[in-house]
């Protein structure tokens, strides 16, 4: 998860000449333990962009002080990025934040406090899922250390008949593995049968076009371009990449080949279906290709999309229906009265199937089960989605949109 960091504290830090036209990214780094800093403590910062692009980096003594640390860096205007903060001691990361999400546009962003935790490096570290609840696991010479979105334990090895158990000493908190299934309860309270989940390749990077078809792949140090249909194919070393004018450029001037990327919303052509990035070819014979570019569901995932309305009626009740989409394929959240998930599915037309939906059983106010019975049928029934001009979510059944959502 932190892989980032070590790479950057075996390197020298230096920021890349950027585009002249930049903005200012500050915020203030800080964690919850009362736990004071030795004068030698350093502030680390670093930017990145597309493909892990560097944008900026910083790396300073805090010279004594305190948290809240503040920290300012500049990136280049109109660029997706997120940020990571830490705190090293003797050159080790003590705290690390998760990733902040900035998104492209051209003012300054005040992220405000950066909450940072306390860091355990351990090995042999997998990810799993309980339901809508997503944690990892590692193991060092004390026992297993069990991370979550906001909170971490350390679980020392207790005594089983089957399987790998860890607990504390209250039992509370517990760790219990047989094999790629699990179970895990948190302050008394046990989540859904968990799975542990493949461990994550590296993932490339493709764009693809229409009239004439043609595909574009960045994966580790290479490019490959796949032009005409598949007729005309280049395997390439992937040049540095080059930032300048809100897009990043992959240029091969050997073969009059060059390859930008922006971070626009993009739709394809003839399906329809969004895209993060915007992508143009321009080949030697002055030929330009327009397509689009990464992963539809990266679009989705993040924090909580709140419902605004359900067939078209505004809903009015406080606690909204919420939409909470991951990249393992789940989607979960609020209904109204109860927590609910199930299955969601983007297939290569841009096709959703949603569900088969599950739900507690708890009894509400009458409105409350009103909304909620309105809502779970409807979201039941979606089968595709597009974006507005302001970046709401809209989600459509039969072509007609029944859901619209915002952050």
């Amino acid at each position: 998860m932190h892989r980032f960091f070590t790479l950057l504290l075996a390197t020298t830090l230096v920021s890349p000449a950027l585009s002249a036209d930049m903005r200012e990214i500050s915020g203030a780094a800080a964690y919850r333990e009362r736990i004071a800093l030795p004068p030698e403590a350093e502030l680390m910062v670093e930017v990145t962009g597309f493909q892990k692009t560097e944008l900026a980096t910083l790396q300073q003594s805090t010279d004594g002080k305190q948290v809240p640390l503040p920290f300012k860096v500049s990136i280049p205007s109109d660029l997706k990025a997120e940020l990571h903060a830490a705190i090293l001691v003797d050159g080790s990361i003590r705290w690390v934040s998760e990733p902040v999400a900035i998104d492209a546009g051209t003012e300054a962003v005040n992220l405000g406090p950066v909450q940072l935790s306390g860091y355990v490096p351990s090995g042999f570290q997998t990810t799993y899922i309980c339901g809508d609840q997503r944690f990892s696991v590692g193991f060092d010479e004390e026992g297993a250390v069990v991370e979550g979105a906001d909170w971490i334990f350390n679980l020392p090895q207790a005594i089983s008949a089957d399987g790998a158990k860890f607990a504390s000493a209250d039992g509370k908190n517990v760790f219990w593995s047989k094999g790629s299934q699990a179970m895990l309860t948190i302050d008394g309270r046990t989540l859904p049968e968990c799975e542990a989940l493949p461990h994550e390749a590296r993932k490339s990077w493709q764009a693809q076009g229409n009239e004439p078809g043609w595909q574009a792949r960045i994966s580790e140090d290479r490019l490959m371009l796949n032009l005409n249909y598949g007729s005309d194919r280049l395997d390439l070393t992937s040049p540095e990449v080059r930032v300048a004018n809100g897009s990043y450029h992959y240029d091969i001037p050997d073969l009059g080949l060059s390859l930008s990327v922006q971070d626009k919303l993009c739709e394809d052509d003839m399906t329809g279906r969004p895209f993060p990035q915007t992508v143009s070819l321009k080949l030697a014979d002055g030929s330009a290709y327009r397509g689009c570019g990464g992963e539809t569901m990266s679009l989705l995932t993040g924090n909580a999309w709140m419902v605004e309305t359900i067939s078209g009626d505004t809903v009015g009740s406080d606690d909204v229906p919420t939409l909470e989409i991951s990249s393992e394929g789940r989607i979960s959240g609020f209904a109204g009265c109860n927590r609910y998930m199930g299955a969601f599915a983007i297939d290569g037309e841009g096709n959703l199937e949603v569900g088969p939906l599950a739900a507690t059983n708890m009894a509400c106010m009458g409105d409350m089960m009103q909304l909620e019975d309105k809502f779970l049928p409807v979201l039941d029934s979606v089968d595709s989605l597009r974006f507005s001009e302001d970046g709401a979510l809209i989600l459509l059944s039969g072509g007609e949109p029944v859901i619209k959502a915002t952050r």
